[in-house]
């Protein structure tokens, strides 16, 4: 049974704010010994978390206060990477007399913010291949999730989400958007006017998805929108086809094994082996072991974008063979044995600095302060799936009226999903199973 803190959380519709925006109740109704704060933003060019401490310290750190008196939790950290010099100063004013709450500094390393290796970093646990964190007594939120964790402790429901608009921008920006706002009308408030040529990425360039058609809307799970010229080296290579991705492989692939040797989980421990996957796909090998090392790929893609000497897409060819042991319902063995933690991990972090020159991102490093924008979004498409879990049942009709923070949406029968509420003022003008769309009142543009 939910407390009535949970109860708050789930009907304001907080999911994690990142990644797969997992719901965030669920998380919270368990006891735990640590929560950590994921504040690493590992993801080269997002500036949503550092932003956001700085301007939301205190009702952040309620926030995560709040999470440590409900889940029973005897400590709570804050996980930041050191060069944040500014950000840092910020917290520890505000900590100076905190007994439960610390800060724990980071190197400036990709995947950092990858949850079972942020646990690692705090407390040398390591989450068991298949797991979660909770599994070694801890549990993971990112920064926006606790301050709507602590909105919805007052009452008020997820109805914006913060971005950093960056890239082939003349002013990086960050800013709270409405949800369903479009790609396009968010880039227009960094004055990008034509779209020709172009082509975005929502969330960070290793692991964000393409963005082709702008006029989609953000959503929850939004965390930036990367504008590059189509013929990037780095949208060229989140393009490729599997076809692609397989004939290159075949041609150029030497069996070096550094895609396994940088592998962020196999570093864990998890028996990850990219390697084994490659040449499995390149000879048509029968290596049911080997091919099962592809269940715990995070798909971060440091053996794609970092590692593989020649360029080509280990992570697509874990992916495309993971789907293929699912669909035949073949899931990862959580009770194999772990292996050790390999004595290299320390030495095969990868530098974001160098990862952003291999990106070819470095002229798009800058800052991208918080602002605020006149708020007159005319219409928004509110998708009901946003979260983890199931579809959102529609508990409004066509041509009715709502105001910003209504629900819109709700959880069916008690199954895990997350309630939608109405990110404007204005008239629901279509209802699907897939979105809602609401356009603006005349009196609030």
């Amino acid at each position: 049974m939910n407390s009535e803190f949970t109860n708050r959380i789930m009907e304001a519709g907080v999911v994690g704010a990142g990644g797969a925006g997992f719901p965030t109740y669920v998380k919270l109704a368990a006891k735990a010994e640590y929560i950590i704060v994921n504040a690493a933003e590992c993801e080269p060019l997002i500036r949503v978390d550092q932003e956001l401490l700085l301007h939301h310290t205190n009702d952040i750190l309620e926030g995560l206060t709040g999470i440590i008196q409900e889940t029973g939790a005897k400590k709570g950290y804050v996980a930041i990477k050191a060069k944040h010099t500014e950000v840092i100063d910020c917290l520890k004013e505000q900590l100076k007399d905190s007994e439960n709450i610390e800060l724990f500094l980071l190197e400036d390393f990709y995947p950092a913010g990858d949850e079972q290796i942020t646990v690692y970093e705090v407390l040398k646990r390591v989450v068991p291949k298949g797991g979660i964190p909770l599994n070694v007594g801890c549990i993971v939120c990112n920064v926006e999730t606790i301050l709507n964790v602590y909105n919805a402790a007052r009452g008020k429901t997820v109805t914006t989400t913060y971005v950093t608009i960056t890239g082939d921008v003349k002013t990086p920006a960050t800013f709270c958007l409405p949800i369903g706002m479009s790609y396009k009308e968010a880039l227009a408030l960094c004055g990008i006017e034509t779209l020709t040529g172009k082509v975005g990425i929502d969330g960070g360039p290793m692991m964000g998805k393409i963005i082709f058609d702008f006029e989609l809307p953000i959503t929850k799970t939004t965390k930036a929108i990367i504008l590059l010229d189509q013929n990037s080296s780095l949208i060229e290579n989140k393009t490729k086809g599997n076809e692609q991705v397989l004939k290159q492989s075949k041609i150029a692939c030497i069996q070096c094994q550094k895609c396994t040797d940088l592998c962020p989980r196999d570093l864990l421990g998890h028996n990850v082996k990219p390697h084994l996957v490659m040449r499995i796909a390149n000879y048509g090998l029968s290596d049911f072991l080997g091919m099962k090392t592809a269940l715990g790929c995070s798909e971060c893609g440091a053996c794609e974008l970092y590692a593989c000497p020649n360029g080509l897409s280990p992570r697509k060819v874990n992916i495309m063979i993971k789907k293929e042991l699912i669909a035949a319902g073949i899931s990862i063995d959580k009770g194999g044995e772990q292996k050790s933690i390999s004595e290299m991990i320390e030495y095969r972090k990868i530098p974001v600095k160098r990862l952003i020159e291999r990106l070819g991102l470095k002229e798009y490093d800058r800052c991208a302060p918080l602002k605020s924008f006149a708020y007159n979004v005319k219409k928004v498409v509110i998708p009901l799936k946003q979260h983890i879990g199931t579809l959102a049942k529609p508990v409004v009709e066509k041509e009715m009226m709502v105001d910003e923070g209504m629900l819109i949406g709700e959880i069916e029968n008690g199954k895990m999903g997350a309630c939608i509420h109405a990110s404007i003022s204005g008239m629901i003008t279509e209802v699907s199973n897939e979105s809602i769309t609401i356009e603006a009142r005349e009196d609030r543009i």
